[in-house]
């Protein structure tokens, strides 16, 4: 019964973050038909469809979803010191806490995981500027050339 109600709380927590119901399904393996229902009732509307085909460069076209996902990725990286943590708990963590210091970023939660799993995968890196300071992501852009989103002087891989 505790499992039960420990998915159940999860489910909502996701729904209320708008994840997509794949993603819910994935953490709580719930069922899809109930998910979307318990979504529709929250938000008064379905859910999107289908898994999140979005990348990592999709994500960071402009300057500023760059420095959005740079401040996500930011929020993750302390997120993921709390060890006794689940992994969906630090990402919940650090987009409540990426919400709170930017609340009208247009970055959502499902977009979020793409940042965490290019992380992940070390297909991204976060560095800080050897000359600002500020946190960047290194090879999250199309173009190959590494500068830094502030102060814009070039970073070395």
């Amino acid at each position: 019964m505790l499992v039960n109600y420990k998915q159940h709380t999860l489910a909502l927590e996701l729904i209320k973050r708008k994840a997509r119901i794949s993603t819910i399904h994935g953490e709580t393996t719930l069922s899809i038909k109930w998910l979307r229902k318990a979504y529709r009732e929250y938000h008064g509307i379905s859910a999107r469809s289908g898994d999140n085909k979005q990348s990592i460069h999709a994500l960071t076209r402009t300057n500023k979803q760059y420095k959005e996902a740079t401040a996500f990725a930011v929020c993750y990286r302390h997120a993921e010191l709390v060890v006794e943590q689940v992994e969906i708990y630090k990402v919940i963590n650090a987009f409540d806490a990426f919400k709170k210091i930017h609340p009208i970023s247009q970055l959502g939660f499902s977009e979020t995981g793409v940042i965490v799993e290019e992380l992940k995968a070390n297909t991204i890196e976060l560095t800080r500027c050897p000359v600002c300071n500020c946190w960047n992501l290194l090879r999250a852009r199309m173009n190959h050339i590494e500068r830094c989103g502030v102060c814009k002087q070039l970073i070395k891989a």
